[in-house]
């Protein structure tokens, strides 16, 4: 809606980081509240039809695999089972983020 606007501010490159950091820190939410490494895609599917911001399971693998991609997250999907399956030893390094 407003993109055009954001990229003559140039603050366009900053927001779609930020969406990343968002969508990692929901996805770490939803892990502390499941309690396993194991999380279906079903659950984040319905967290973000909470969110007013209904998306398909292709869509939350697209956002996995790019998180996974670029070490926000540890982790791998499997999409057979349609589930991420997190590191057990820190699956949301937080020196990644701040870099």
């Amino acid at each position: 809606k407003n993109q055009d606007l954001f990229i003559r501010r140039g603050t366009y490159l900053l927001l779609e980081k930020c969406k990343m950091i968002c969508y990692r820190n929901l996805f770490k939410r939803i892990w502390k509240i499941v309690g396993t490494e194991q999380i279906k895609l079903d659950y984040i599917a319905a967290s973000f039809k909470w969110l007013g911001m209904p998306i398909d399971l292709d869509e939350v693998e697209c956002i996995l695999a790019n998180l996974i991609f670029k070490s926000f997250i540890r982790g791998y999907l499997s999409h057979a089972k349609r589930v991420l399956v997190l590191s057990k030893k820190d699956p949301f390094p937080t020196a990644k983020v701040i870099k």
